[in-house]
C-alpha cells in the first residue's frame, strides 16, 4: 500500500503551500482509489489544443476531437461559459457536414470524436438531425463517438441508443437557484436533470456525468447533491471540473474561483459516494499555481485521471509509486481503461 503522508514535495512544487490537515483527510481517498483500481493513473491530452509542460506531452496527431454542431451559437449563453467552451470545436452546422468533418478526421488518424454544440433556450442540444450521421459514423467509420447533451427527452434518449453513441456526457447540477441564475433555466430544476440521468440510464447508455465546481459565481452550492443524485444511477465514471471564470460575463470575470482546498473536498466527496466507478479531472479548470495545487489535491483525493496535468503533477506521480498512463483521448473515455 502507497502512503504519500510525509513524503515531501519535488523541487519543481516546494513552492506550493499544502495544507497538511487536509491532506490527512484526503488519504481515504486515495486508500478507495488504490483498493479499487490498482497503482494507474491516466494523464488525458485530447487533440482539440496542444498542450506541453516539461514532464508530460503528446508528440503524435489528435486522436480525439470536438464537433459542435452550432458553431459557436449557443440560445441560453449562461454566466460560466457564454459560448466560448464551443470555440475551440470544429463546426459541422448539418448532417452532411458533420458526415465530411468526420470523413476527414479519420483520414487524418483520428480515432474519436465528441459531438456537441449550445443549448436551445430549454437546456437542450438539439441532436435529433444528426442521429442518423453518428451511427453512419459509428459503422461505416469505426470512429469512438460521444454527446456531450444538455437536457434529454425519452426521444433523444433512445435516439442516441439507436445511434450506438459510446458515452453520453451532461452537466449536472444540484441546486435550483444555479440553474435559474447561471444556467438562465428558470423553468427547469434539479429534477429534470435526474430524469435526464433516469432515462439515459435506462436507455442503457454509458453515461458520463460532469460536475462543475465553483458553478455559482465562485461558491460550492449544489456539488455534493449533484454528486450524489448521480450515484444513484451508476455512472461509467464522474468527470469534475473547475469553473474558469474568465470564460464567462462580466460578472463572472469579476468574481475568483473557489479555493483549491474547497474543490478538493468536493473531489474527496466524489471518490467516496463513487469508490468503484472512475472519477477525472476534466480539461476545464483555471491556470496557474492554483491550478498545480488543486491537480495536488486531486491525486491525494484518489481520482483516477488528469487531463492536462499542471507541471511537475505527472512526475510526481511517479514519485508516489502510481503507475501513470498517457492517453490521447478524452477523459470522459477512461471507463474503457
Amino acid at each position: 500500500m502507497i502512503d504519500f503522508r510525509g513524503v515531501a514535495l519535488p523541487s519543481s512544487l516546494e513552492d506550493i503551500e499544502v495544507d497538511h490537515a487536509l491532506v490527512e483527510e484526503l488519504y481515504e481517498g486515495f486508500e478507495i482509489r488504490l483498493k479499487n483500481f490498482g497503482r494507474d493513473i491516466l494523464f488525458h491530452s485530447p487533440g482539440f489544443k496542444h498542450y506541453e509542460v516539461d514532464d508530460f506531452s503528446i508528440k503524435t496527431g489528435p486522436k480525439f476531437v470536438d464537433i459542435s454542431i452550432t458553431g459557436r451559437n449557443c440560445e441560453l449563453m449562461c454566466d460560466h461559459c457564454a459560448s466560448k467552451i464551443l470555440w475551440h470545436m470544429i463546426p459541422a452546422l448539418t448532417p452532411e457536414e458533420l458526415w465530411k468533418v468526420a470523413n476527414e478526421l479519420k483520414h487524418k488518424g483520428v480515432d474519436g470524436v465528441l459531438i456537441s454544440g449550445g443549448s436551445n433556450r430549454d437546456g437542450v442540444v438539439e441532436l435529433y438531425p444528426f442521429l442518423n450521421t453518428m451511427r453512419r459514423i459509428k459503422e461505416e467509420l469505426g470512429m469512438f463517438v460521444s454527446c456531450h447533451v444538455g437536457l434529454v427527452d425519452k426521444e433523444l434518449a433512445e435516439g442516441l441508443k439507436d445511434a450506438r453513441v459510446d458515452a453520453v456526457l451532461l452537466d449536472i447540477m444540484g441546486d435550483n437557484q444555479t440553474i435559474a441564475e447561471v444556467y438562465k433555466l428558470p423553468h427547469k430544476s434539479v429534477k429534470d436533470y435526474e430524469e435526464s440521468l433516469r432515462l439515459l440510464k435506462e436507455a442503457g447508455h454509458n453515461i458520463v456525468p460532469h460536475v462543475i465546481i465553483g458553478l455559482h459565481y465562485g461558491q460550492i452550492r449544489g456539488e455534493y447533491r449533484a454528486i450524489d443524485m448521480i450515484a444513484q444511477f451508476e455512472p461509467s465514471a464522474l468527470v469534475m471540473v473547475v469553473v474558469m471564470p474568465y470564460y464567462g460575463k462580466a460578472r463572472f470575470q469579476l468574481l475568483p474561483p473557489p479555493k483549491p482546498e474547497e474543490s478538493a473536498k468536493v473531489i474527496l466527496h466524489a471518490r467516496k459516494a463513487l469508490p468503484s466507478k472512475p472519477v477525472v479531472i476534466g480539461c476545464a479548470r483555471p491556470a496557474g499555481p492554483e491550478r498545480v495545487k488543486f491537480d495536488l489535491y486531486s491525486i491525494y483525493a484518489g481520482v483516477n485521471g488528469i487531463t492536462f496535468p499542471a507541471e511537475g503533477i505527472f512526475t510526481y506521480a511517479k514519485s508516489l509509486g502510481l503507475n501513470p498512463v498517457v492517453s490521447p483521448n478524452c477523459c470522459s473515455t477512461v471507463f474503457l481503461h
